[in-house]
């Protein structure tokens, strides 16, 4: 197996990876480490004496900074969710990964031996099953697309119309 085929077969561990890696940092934990800082930061501010006034005013402004800290990555996080939403919503991203792995399997079997008799209908089968699953990625996508335009920041609740009337 030469070429693309081994490309494919030395590529799909490393496909593998990435997604595992992927979903295992879904969740941002730094936001909440930095709630927990914050959380001990303010206790602290409390425990300190009134007459300490220079320490109690760096510390204000420590957990300032903090809190303009994690209103920052909370917003980055926001931004990442509405740019990734295609892929997380619905189980699109189970149809891409399909799609590719019967890529990498159609590559893998145009490299196999084309004198078996079972090779023809084995890759018109996998064509097909991509077609299939390339149906399913873009029709989801579009759909995606779509509920983006009529989304006008909805979620949000700040342009509900039942508040605002």
């Amino acid at each position: 197996m030469t070429g693309l085929g081994a490309l494919a077969v030395g590529a799909a561990p490393l496909a593998g990876g990435l997604l595992l890696g992927g979903m295992a940092g879904k969740g941002n934990s730094s936001v909440a480490d930095l709630r927990a800082v914050i959380t001990s930061e303010l206790e602290l501010l409390q425990q300190l004496p009134e007459a300490e006034v220079a320490r109690r005013a760096a510390l204000k402004r420590m957990i300032g900074e903090h809190v303009d800290a994690l209103l920052v990555a909370q917003e980055k996080s926001r931004e990442f969710q509405s740019r990734t939403r295609y892929f997380t919503e619905e189980g699109h991203w189970r149809d891409i990964v399909l799609f590719v792995t019967i890529l990498l399997f159609a590559v893998i079997a145009w490299h196999a031996d084309h004198h078996r008799p079972v090779w023809l209908p084995l890759f018109i089968a996998t064509l097909v099953v991509a077609v299939i699953t390339a149906v399913a990625v873009v029709r989801g996508f579009l759909t995606s697309i779509r509920a983006d335009e009529g989304d006008n920041d909805l979620r949000d609740g700040d342009n509900d119309p039942k508040r605002l009337s």
